[in-house]
């Protein structure tokens, strides 16, 4: 079973680093003053990409941040949950 987890991990960990290793897609992640701010210099043509990255990953942090602290506490109260309903195993 400790094999399984770990390899269910192992999986989690690789798909997680699959996707944050991938290239991001063209989004339009700019408001309209910031578009327009750019489009009117040759510089700020250049740098719209990262900047759209950079959005994109300051709109994913605080859903990766709760999602952590929520399986955190869910598998703890699970597990102390299992504790008391299920009997011990000699």
């Amino acid at each position: 079973m400790t094999l399984l987890r770990s390899g269910a991990r192992l999986l989690a960990l690789a798909a997680l680093l699959a996707g944050t290793a991938l290239p991001a897609l063209p989004a339009r992640a700019q408001c309209a003053m910031c578009k327009a701010t750019l489009e009117s210099s040759e510089e700020g043509r250049r740098v719209s990409s990262e900047l759209n990255r950079a959005i994109l990953l300051m709109v994913a942090a605080p859903y990766a941040v709760f999602g952590t602290c929520a399986s955190v506490l869910f598998r703890r109260r699970i597990g102390a949950f299992l504790k008391t309903r299920l009997p011990r195993r000699r």
